[in-house]
């Protein structure tokens, strides 16, 4: 399943809802995984194996942050160190390859998230999202009222 709605849509509160159904069932924990592609997410510690021979269930959250982050930004941000930028980077390439292999593997249940088609062919590249988007069930969430939050 993919989820796809703007910010605060409620994909991610949607993907756990229907992982709380499959425990509720008697699914065992031990067969989900839950990822997020943002920074910090699958970083680091990626491995293929965490996608090719992870769990039958698995989650993977804020396919699209790249671009999500920067809606609503209205003025003119410093550029990052080069170290900085080189994590981003990395990031965003374990995130192309997580979906990528998602996509491919076969007897998997899976969920992703992402603000919406053209968002994810920018963060994971046109074939990526095309695959993603031609073998999942793609559900599109409205938008719904931000909540009034003063940072």
């Amino acid at each position: 399943m993919l989820l796809l709605g703007p910010i605060f849509s409620g994909k991610t509160h949607t993907a756990f809802a229907a992982l709380r159904r499959l425990l509720s069932f008697g699914y065992p924990r031990h067969r989900i995984a839950v990822y997020s592609a943002s920074v910090g997410g699958l970083g680091e510690n990626y491995e293929t194996e965490m996608i090719d021979a992870g769990p039958r269930v698995i989650f993977l959250d804020n396919l699209t942050d790249p671009v999500d982050n920067h809606v609503g930004v209205k003025v003119e941000l410093e550029v990052d160190e080069p170290l900085t930028q080189a994590a981003l980077a990395l990031s965003r390439a374990v995130a192309v390859d997580a979906a990528d292999r998602l996509a491919s593997r076969a007897n998997t249940s899976w969920i992703c998230c992402g603000s919406g088609r053209d968002a994810l062919r920018t963060c994971l590249g046109k074939d990526v999202a095309e695959k993603l988007l031609a073998v999942a069930d793609v559900v599109e969430l409205p938008e719904r009222p931000r909540p009034d939050v003063r940072w």
